[in-house]
């Protein structure tokens, strides 16, 4: 169910090696209870974007991830903290000033509504 949002501008490159981060990240959380199955993630190069004053050598990337409002605040803190270490790792090479960011955001359970399709094509 965990949704997660990764934002960065288009003044980075991004990692040769994301999609080894981003297993990361969904393994890690595992070990907080989550289904790996379960996770769903996404990735935004933002090409128009500003940070503080416009300077070219400023970035960012941002990682929102949505989790159901039923996970305890230390379960919200431990995925965060485990999603800003592995922004953290793949960010590392940079040669800008660049601001790395996570925002936890609760879901409410009420509100989200999942089915999944079968495929056909077997």
């Amino acid at each position: 169910m965990p949704q997660l949002t990764l934002e960065y501008s288009a003044n980075l490159r991004e990692p040769a090696d994301l999609q080894r981060h981003l297993a990361s990240i969904h393994e890690g959380f595992a070990t907080l209870g989550f289904s790996v199955d379960d996770w769903k993630t996404r990735v935004i190069r933002c090409e128009v974007y500003r940070v503080g004053t416009g300077a070219p050598e400023r970035a960012f990337a941002h990682l929102t991830l949505a989790l159901l409002d039923r996970n305890s605040p230390e379960v919200q803190r431990a995925a965060g903290e485990r999603a800003l270490q592995v922004l953290q790792a793949a960010f590392a090479g940079t040669e800008l000033d660049c601001d790395l960011t996570v925002e936890v955001r609760e879901m409410r359970v009420a509100g989200y509504f999942k089915a999944r399709t079968r495929g056909t094509s077997r």
